[in-house]
């Protein structure tokens, strides 16, 4: 019934489900210290950075060659690589979301194909199989590295994170250059079952929503209204709040929500200099400002690009923001 991926590149049945079951693992194992626990005893959707220097990884949107690039890159000229710092527990990664839908490099035409195979209740399947063999590469990479540092590695929930193309807890469907939400919904049921498709959403709802660290925050998107540390760890029972930090479009926040936020999460004493990270909206140059400069977007679908905070300072977009060379060495 459900056809073997045509795609080499994709994987099958039971490596993915082997994946997913393990990071999901990973995710309901993490300690209180990390992802205080929200009402019903399960790890709520603030997450707690320990103080260590921070790679933050504005959206993925299939692009496993970024994120193997960022793994394997020296954040300090010639010493460790980011992959290196991880296992010896001297740094944390955190990902801000959306791993799937491709956007750039002919991601529209190639939609667009897709949609006619989609059309054809996958008569033909050879632009989609090529879309997400992109977008479970990188999911490959997000599932093993959750599992092997599941302290130090993280994936932050995104508006397209949602697998099942759902209308609902902080979700909606998503649509761009065709159905995007719709067709990758079909597709995965189509090629890996209702059961694995159940369990890797259930792997996106168990993501966490915020990132806290010592001197900043980060999350997928601006936060919509002013949101207090309880309101993030009860998330699941609040979809209000994960639509706050995963939908918030340019201008659609309430005035002031970044900096009331930042106050409730840190405090009045701590709140000056903290600066909030955000992706979900592209940006023009190495970044943008936004919230009175209090939020710092730097998500570029054409670009490599990180921002690496250390710990004991105040966090500096110009010095912090920096692009990943296109030589791994480098």
């Amino acid at each position: 019934m459900h056809r073997r991926p045509a795609d080499r590149a994709l994987p099958g049945r039971p490596e993915l489900s082997a994946l997913v079951e393990a990071a999901r693992a990973a995710l309901e194992a993490e300690p209180p210290g990390l992802r205080p626990r929200d009402s019903s005893g399960r790890p709520g959707g603030l997450l707690i950075l320990p103080e260590l220097p921070a790679a933050l990884v504005p959206d993925l949107h299939a692009r496993p060659a970024f994120l193997e690039r960022v793994l394997g890159w020296r954040p300090r000229g010639k010493g460790a690589r980011l992959e290196e710092l991880l296992a010896a527990g001297e740094a944390s990664l955190v990902c801000l979301g959306d791993l799937f839908h491709t956007e750039s490099g002919g991601a529209r035409e190639r939609w667009m194909r897709a949609y006619d195979e989609y059309s054809s209740g996958w008569a033909t399947r050879e632009s989609m199989d090529l879309e997400m063999s992109l977008a479970l590469r990188t999911a490959r990479i997000v599932l093993r590295s959750k599992a092997a540092y599941p302290g130090l590695f993280h994936f932050l929930k995104g508006n397209h994170d949602n697998v099942t193309d759902e209308e609902g807890r902080g979700d909606h469907s998503f649509y761009k250059f065709a159905v995007e939400g719709e067709m990758t919904a079909s597709w995965f049921m189509d090629t890996y079952g209702e059961g694995l498709l159940s369990s890797y959403r259930a792997f996106e709802l168990a993501l966490p929503l915020l990132a806290k660290g010592p001197r900043f925050v980060a999350s997928h998107g601006e936060p919509a209204f002013a949101l207090s540390a309880r309101d993030l760890v009860e998330c699941r029972s609040r979809p209000e709040v994960v639509e706050a930090l995963i939908w918030t479009p340019n201008d659609g926040a309430e005035e002031g929500s970044v900096e009331r936020s930042i106050e409730a999460l840190f405090g009045p004493a701590l709140a000056p200099g903290v600066l909030w990270f955000a992706g979900h909206r592209p940006v023009s140059g190495r970044y943008s400002l936004r919230a009175h400069g209090r939020l710092v977007q730097f998500h570029d679908p054409g670009s490599l690009r990180v921002a690496f905070l250390e710990p004991g300072r105040d966090p500096d977009p110009e010095r912090d923001i920096r692009e990943i060379p296109l030589a791994a060495d480098d």
